[in-house]
């Protein structure tokens, strides 16, 4: 046996893609509501892992102590934003889509108990068993509304935010170096794995 030593560039941003991308695929593939929630409620999970981790690993190339960043989600984005030169992107329908994403990372992440009143419609003939299996599988505010449509969403605005910084940014220049050297972003953090040195 050999061992290798290996020094690689790890993309956060593009594991948690994937995993967000099969679980919108296994969603699909299930007819099990509960499976479709597990799936659902995992993809939306990492999608916001990775457009924080995508942001984060664009925020590396333009500032040197971005991973020792501190503040307001909305702020940071903002400031990596300016330097790709999409100013007005935190106002941008785009980056509101992925906004509520962050709000339901948030909300899972962060749930609170709290009392709930919910009006269910039920036959008026149903069993006492079967109101009562209705009735359990009502779910908390937290995951109401979560479906593979808004899934489908989030992953595509994942993939625009992507595209829009690619699109609009510059790798930096040494200062003094002139602006018509400027190479655009090649980085695509959520679908390449970075470099792999042995």
């Amino acid at each position: 046996m050999k061992e290798y030593t290996i020094q690689l560039e790890s993309r956060t941003a593009r594991d948690c893609f994937k995993i967000a991308v099969f679980s919108l695929e296994l969603a699909e593939r299930t007819s099990d509501s509960w499976e479709i929630d597990h799936h659902i409620v995992t993809g939306i999970t990492f999608t916001a892992f990775s457009i924080e981790a995508m942001l984060n690993h664009y925020g590396r190339i333009y500032y040197k102590d971005w991973n020792e960043t501190k503040g307001r989600r909305k702020d940071i984005h903002k400031k990596l934003f300016k330097a790709v030169n999409l100013p007005d992107y935190i106002g941008s329908a785009t980056y509101q889509v992925a906004t509520s994403c962050f709000v339901m990372r948030d909300n899972l992440a962060h749930g609170k108990t709290t009392q709930e009143t919910i009006s269910l419609d039920l036959p008026s003939k149903i069993s006492l068993d079967n109101a009562a299996t209705e009735i359990i599988a009502i779910k908390s505010a937290s995951f109401q509304g979560l479906n593979v449509d808004i899934l489908k969403k989030f992953i595509e605005t994942t993939k625009n935010i992507e595209r829009d910084i690619e699109e609009n940014g510059f790798y930096p220049l040494p200062e003094g170096s002139p602006d018509n050297r400027k190479a655009k972003l090649q980085e695509c953090p959520l679908s390449t794995p970075g470099i792999r040195m042995w």
